[in-house]
């Protein structure tokens, strides 16, 4: 057996004798599994998976073109003069026959072409139909939503400026500043907006300083509060206590660490602030201590609308869905936001 083993030093070998081994499996490790994004390419990788806050961003930008685009057309007098031939006309929208939008109204169990019963001139119809002083109701809640928009960039400017950089000096500092700090938002916070708009009334008419007052004085204190409780976490972090150790000052350390870390909960709490400042415009409005007539904002069409809801129920109708749409798509978006700047959930 043995001498069978033995190889014989003068035997030539040929490269045909040598045959690779079959490559059974491959290695996973050196391949790249996916290419590298930054962190703003990957958070709108993930939002556009939720196709709910997709839809949602694309409704709210819509809505802020025709808001803010149509204003050059919108002539600001056919806003706020009456024009009673054309009170109280149903939608009409040309070449659809569908009752409700071919300017008929049901009258007596028979459907009535409210145009020719006011010798409305031909050629002239409005898309969403009128109010009770002849105004347009499309141009009128284009404008609503306008003013309904401006009152929530303005709640979320003041929760980004003063909201963030209170609670992070009061997280940061600590101690008596801090506790100094809390019982000032607890005396803001323990005064109803209502009343402060109501002492706002002593010194400014019914209107958007009112309003704006008002928003910038309470709106801000729970995104402060947020704030505070996270940067008390985030500061005794190793990252944090190793950039203190390098000697960084306060303001690097909060652009560069805790900024990022809290950008979950600034778009969280934003995007609820601004469907309750829009909210709440509307409630001021509504009930006649915000902007009041002839000025127009979704409140107003809201308020005006319950007047003849039981005869003319479009009038409040219209206004209703668009305030319903615009709060209802800012929660979808901070929802979908939520989850795809949250560094906790992503893999």
């Amino acid at each position: 057996m043995e001498e069978n083993l033995k190889l014989d030093p003068e035997a030539k070998v040929s490269p045909e004798d040598f045959q690779a081994l079959p490559k059974e499996e491959e290695l996973d490790a050196e391949k790249i599994a996916a290419p590298s994004l930054t962190f703003t390419q990957d958070a709108w990788r993930r939002l556009k998976k939720n196709k709910g806050a997709v839809i949602s961003l694309f409704v709210i930008i819509v809505m802020i073109v025709v808001a803010f685009g149509s204003t050059p057309f919108i002539n600001h007098d056919t806003l706020v003069k009456s024009a009673p031939k054309y009170a109280n006309l149903p939608a009409k929208i040309p070449g659809v026959d569908i009752n409700g939008f071919n300017g008929k109204l049901k009258q007596g169990g028979v459907w009535v072409d409210q145009y020719q019963a006011n010798n409305i001139p031909k050629g002239t119809y409005f898309v969403l139909g009128t109010d009770y002083l002849g105004h347009s109701l499309a141009q009128r809640i284009i404008y609503g939503t306008k003013v309904s928009l401006i009152v929530a960039l303005v709640a979320t400017f003041f929760d980004l400026t003063i909201g963030v950089s209170y609670g992070i000096v009061s997280g940061w500092k600590g101690g008596m500043v801090d506790n100094v700090m809390q019982r000032i938002i607890e005396i803001i916070s323990s005064i109803p907006s209502l009343v402060i708009v109501v002492l706002m009334l002593l010194v400014f008419k019914p209107g958007m300083t009112s309003i704006i007052l008002a928003i910038a004085i309470s709106s801000w204190t729970t995104m402060a509060r947020m704030i505070r409780a996270e940067t008390l976490q985030l500061k005794s972090q190793e990252y944090v206590l190793a950039a203190r150790t390098l000697g960084e000052s306060p303001v690097k350390i909060a652009m560069k660490h805790l900024v990022p870390n809290l950008s979950s909960i600034i778009i969280i709490q934003t995007m609820y602030t601004i469907p309750s400042a829009i909210f709440f415009e509307a409630f001021l409005s509504f009930i006649g201590i915000g902007i009041s007539a002839p000025e127009t904002s979704l409140g107003v069409l809201l308020n005006d609308g319950q007047k003849n809801f039981q005869f003319l129920p479009y009038q409040m109708w219209y206004p209703a869905v668009v305030l319903c749409v615009l709060m209802i798509s800012f929660n979808l978006l901070g929802d979908g936001l939520r989850d795809a700047f949250d560094p906790k959930t992503r893999r």
